[in-house]
C-alpha cells in the first residue's frame, strides 16, 4: 500500500513539474532542432562566431515562433537536463531528424550537381589523314598509298600541333544557360618565338550573335613544362546554344626579328564542365552579366560618329 502512494506521489510531482514549463516534450525537441539548422546557417554563412549570449539575440525570432522568452526557454532547458536519460532521448531525436534532412538536401544537390564531374568536351576538331584509297579507274581517283586530308573530330586524350594544325578547334553544340568552365594543358616541343598566343572562346546564337569570353594569354617559350589553362564564364540568355574555341590563336608581335612559321606542342588534358550554382550565386552572377553589357553598349555607343549615336543632338 505505501509503495502505491509513493508511486502516485512521483507521478502527481511530474505532472505538476511538467505545468511548470513552457514547452513540452515534442515542443522543445521541434525548437532544439529550428536552433541548430539556425547554427547551420550561421556557419555557412561564415559569420562570426558568437558566444550563448549573442546566440540568444540570433534566436529571439525562435522564441517568438514557439510563443516563449529566452527566460521560459532556460527554465525548459533546466527542467529536461534534470533527467539526464530522458534529455538524451530528446536529443536522439534532435539528431536522427537532422540526419534524415541533411540526407534528403544531398540527394538533391546531387541531383542539381550531378554535371559538375561530367565532361562535356566533345573531341578537337582538326585536319586528320583519311584512310588509303586504293588505284580507281576513275579519271582524277586517288591513287594507290595516296592520302586524302579533311576535318574530322579527333576524341583522343593528346593531339599535336603540326603543319596542318597551327591551331585546334573545340566545338560545342547544344549549349544551355549555366556556368561553365573550360579546363586545357599545352606543351611546347619548341619556342614559337616572335609570336603572342592566346586562347580564344566566344558562345555563338543560330543567328550568329556572340557572346566572347575574355582571352586567355598562352605562354610560349617555355619548353620544359607543361601548363593548364582555364576559364569561366556564366551565360544567361538562352540565345546562345553553341561553344567555339579555338587553340591557340597567334599573331606576329610588331619589331620581331625572329619569326617561327610553325607551332610545334601538345594539347591535353582538355575538359568541359557546366557547373551548378545555388540562387545566391546565379542572381550575383546575372548582376555581374548585365553590368557587362551596359558596359559593352556605352563603349560602341562611344565609337559611334557622333550623328550616328541614337541620342545625339542635332
Amino acid at each position: 500500500m505505501k509503495h502505491i502512494v509513493w508511486v502516485f506521489m512521483i507521478a502527481v510531482s511530474v505532472i505538476a513539474c511538467s505545468k511548470e514549463v513552457a514547452l513540452n516534450k515534442n515542443q522543445f525537441t521541434a525548437l532544439l532542432i529550428d536552433m541548430h539548422m539556425a547554427d547551420g546557417a550561421l556557419e555557412v554563412a561564415k559569420f562570426e562566431r558568437r558566444n550563448e549570449k549573442d546566440n540568444y539575440l540570433y534566436y529571439n525570432d525562435l522564441f517568438k515562433k514557439y510563443g516563449i522568452t529566452r527566460a521560459d526557454f532556460d527554465s525548459c532547458l533546466n527542467y529536461y537536463t534534470r533527467n539526464s536519460t530522458e534529455f538524451n532521448r530528446i536529443y536522439d531525436a534532435v539528431i536522427d531528424t537532422l540526419s534524415r534532412r541533411q540526407t534528403q538536401k544531398m540527394r538533391l544537390l546531387s541531383q542539381f550537381t550531378k554535371n559538375d564531374t561530367v565532361n562535356l568536351f566533345p573531341g578537337y576538331t582538326m585536319i586528320v589523314a583519311d584512310t588509303l584509297r586504293l588505284d580507281s579507274t576513275r579519271v582524277g581517283a586517288p591513287k594507290k598509298d595516296s592520302i586524302v586530308y579533311g576535318e574530322r573530330v579527333v576524341e583522343a586524350d593528346t593531339v599535336h600541333f603540326d603543319k596542318r594544325n597551327q591551331f585546334i578547334l573545340i566545338e560545342v553544340d547544344s549549349i544551355v544557360p549555366g556556368m561553365y568552365h573550360f579546363f586545357t594543358t599545352l606543351k611546347w616541343n619548341k619556342r614559337v618565338q616572335g609570336r603572342s598566343a592566346k586562347i580564344e572562346s566566344y558562345f555563338l546564337s543560330a543567328g550568329n550573335d556572340t557572346l566572347k569570353v575574355m582571352d586567355v594569354p598562352v605562354s610560349t617559350y617555355d619548353t620544359i613544362r607543361s601548363r593548364e589553362y582555364k576559364w569561366e564564364h556564366y551565360v544567361k540568355d538562352s540565345m546562345y546554344n553553341k561553344l567555339v574555341i579555338k587553340i591557340v590563336d597567334t599573331k606576329d608581335v610588331k619589331n620581331a626579328k625572329v619569326k617561327t612559321k610553325e607551332i610545334d606542342g601538345w594539347v591535353t588534358k582538355t575538359r568541359l564542365n557546366q557547373v551548378y550554382v545555388g540562387d545566391n550565386k546565379r542572381k550575383q552572377l546575372e548582376e555581374e552579366y548585365k553590368q557587362r553589357e551596359e558596359m559593352m553598349k556605352a563603349a560602341s555607343k562611344a565609337n559611334l560618329p557622333k550623328r550616328e549615336r541614337p541620342n545625339a543632338r542635332k
